[in-house]
């Protein structure tokens, strides 16, 4: 017993002698110093401490205190082995310590908006589409090229799967999304409603009959699937991503605008799939989830399909697997031209400002308080006293500054290139007074709630005019999304043409826009009906030489029913059917 005391006091001066040395080096390092963490204002950033749960023993649930029990019990001998740290490796460990992480400081100073002016991309082509018509703007981004290689995959996935091909082509490929469209313009209750005698629709019924179309919707294919290798399946989307990849790479090919809010898109689905995700706060709670990068008009420049995390053993990231997704986004962003981009508070962190500002792009974009590390602000219930329209801010070290607003409740912004300078005013409805009331509001407020709508506005053109195919194969309802962000990507870029080519004329709406079949020499000609008999009435009522005749089988001309007769006129050239009287026709 007194051997255990003993080690357990030599172990305990062995503790303090090294925390003491860790402090000494500490202090003599001058490359770590903690003025360095203190805050212009003079106030030292306090460290989160976790308080230790305590039992009735007097224990804790420390994780060094249980090791020191461990040795203690295993020890048996009084001979301890002392710990050994060099200055060096203290230094080391600090110098790597500060490189992971980056400290903001945050203080109430007065913000100054840099200066920066957008740099617009030459855009060619503008005169090249004065004559261009609405289908042309479509064939902009659906390319002759994924049609012909659509039409090819389909035929060999026909043979794979049934043993014949159903000889398709790219132009009937382009037939069928020019039906898709006009179902999306009359949408009725199922596919057949558009074939049927009552409810027949002569832009679709008159291109191209029931069973074909149905037939090539279950054949429709993008990819070989027996050339395809193990490390192209790792990709979840590897039978779609050859039409994914091109049809970006078209929208790519426009100019981007100024700003550009990056968000969610929910194609909605609910079927069985594993990249199917519920997200109970959307308009449609299950579906497939993409992050979007779209401009102030609506036209989408680049988006992906969130397939989950692609390496969950990997590293954490400092912006998070959101700002990584805004990262994605921005990457096909030219660097330097002072873009802005919007984003909500699921996306936007600190660190995430710093980075796309490292780049030439600014940000604006709501955050929540739990990423805004040191940054003290006045609480929702000062800002409440004030009144409607008080506002409170932080600025960094690095220009960016974090704005408080209340209006109903609190809302957190933070900004690299706006700040509350100009304050605005808006209408509110007041409920105490029962009256409308100007509320102070910020620039930043204004400036966010100006451009962040760009996948919203997308998210309800694309709702206008879809028509909801059920499908058993899950990348079928990905790839009539983008059939249909295609022509509203067709016609803003034909409204922003007729801008600057004809800013009188009125643009032509978007249900008249990228369709297929609305060039003239694409409209095809309506099915051959039965040819009617070239003999004249009179000539078959004049009752002179009627001769019945035994001919081959056929359908009878007057009979309603699929009825059959032998008995042929020669002289009116018509197949009748002898009944007797008491049988009606």
């Amino acid at each position: 017993m007194c051997v255990f005391l003993d080690v357990k006091r030599i172990e305990e001066e062995v503790r303090k002698q090294t925390y003491i040395e860790n402090v000494i080096n500490m202090i003599m390092d001058g490359n770590s110093s903690d003025i360095e963490q203190l805050g212009e204002d003079g106030e030292e950033d306090e460290e989160e401490w976790t308080p230790q749960t305590m039992h009735d023993d007097g224990s804790s649930d420390s994780s060094d205190e249980e090791d020191y029990q461990d040795e203690s019990v295993a020890q048996t001998s009084t001979e301890v082995e002392i710990p050994t740290t060099t200055q060096d490796t203290i230094r080391k460990e600090s110098v790597k310590a500060n490189a992971q992480r980056k400290e903001y400081r945050w203080r109430k100073i007065k913000y100054q908006a840099p200066s920066i002016d957008f740099i617009a991309s030459v855009e060619e082509g503008t005169e090249d589409r004065c004559d261009w018509t609405p289908y042309m703007y479509f064939k902009q981004f659906v390319t002759d090229e994924m049609l012909e290689e659509t039409a090819e995959q389909t035929n060999l996935y026909s043979v794979q799967k049934e043993g014949k091909s159903v000889n398709t082509t790219a132009k009937e490929i382009e037939q069928v999304l020019g039906m898709y469209i006009h179902m999306g313009l009359v949408q009725m209750s199922s596919v057949r409603a558009y074939w049927e005698m009552e409810t027949r629709l002569p832009a679709v019924c008159h291109v191209m009959s029931r069973d074909r179309f149905l037939k090539l919707l279950t054949v429709i294919h993008f990819q070989d699937n027996l050339s395809v290798s193990d490390d192209a399946k790792k990709d979840k989307l590897w039978k779609l991503r050859p039409w994914l990849q091109k049809l970006g790479e078209q929208f790519l090919c426009i100019p981007p605008e100024e700003s550009h809010a990056v968000d969610e898109i929910m194609v909605p689905f609910k079927g069985k799939s594993h990249l199917r995700v519920y997200m109970p706060a959307k308009p449609h709670k299950w579906g497939f989830k993409m992050w979007g990068r779209a401009g102030q008009s609506g036209f989408l420049y680049d988006f992906d399909i969130c397939q989950g995390a692609e390496n969950p053993d990997r590293e954490k990231s400092e912006v998070g697997v959101t700002g990584e997704a805004v990262l994605k986004m921005t990457s096909t962003l030219p660097a330097g031209k002072n873009h802005k981009v919007f984003a909500d508070n699921y996306f936007t962190s600190v660190p995430l400002v710093q980075h796309l500002k490292e780049r030439g792009i600014h940000y604006v974009g709501t955050i929540r308080m739990n990423r805004m590390k040191h940054c003290t602000m006045m609480d929702e219930k000062e800002l409440k006293k004030n009144g409607r329209g008080s506002m409170n801010f932080r600025v960094n070290q690095e220009n960016n500054i974090v704005v408080r607003w209340y209006d109903n409740k609190a809302v957190n912004l933070i900004s690299s290139f706006v700040g509350t300078e100009p304050v605005g005013n808006v209408k509110r409805w007041d409920r105490k007074s029962k009256t409308h009331i100007m509320v102070p509001r910020p620039a930043i407020v204004e400036t966010y709630n100006k451009f962040m709508g760009g996948v919203d506005l997308l998210d309800m053109l694309s709702a206008l005019y879809k028509f909801s195919f059920r499908s058993r194969r899950w990348y079928m309802y990905i790839w009539w999304n983008t059939v249909t962000v295609a022509v509203i990507n067709a016609w803003n870029l034909y409204r922003r043409d007729q801008k600057k080519l004809n800013p009188k004329k009125k643009p032509v709406p978007l249900r008249r826009c990228g369709r297929p079949l609305s060039s003239p020499e694409e409209t095809p000609t309506p099915p051959r009906k039965r040819p009617s008999c070239s003999v004249p009435l009179d000539v078959r009522r004049d009752g002179i030489d009627h001769f019945p005749t035994w001919e081959t089988r056929q359908r009878c001309k007057h009979c309603t029913g699929n009825h059959f007769s032998h008995v042929y006129c020669e002289k009116c050239e018509v197949l009748y059917r002898v009944v007797p009287q008491t049988e009606p026709l």
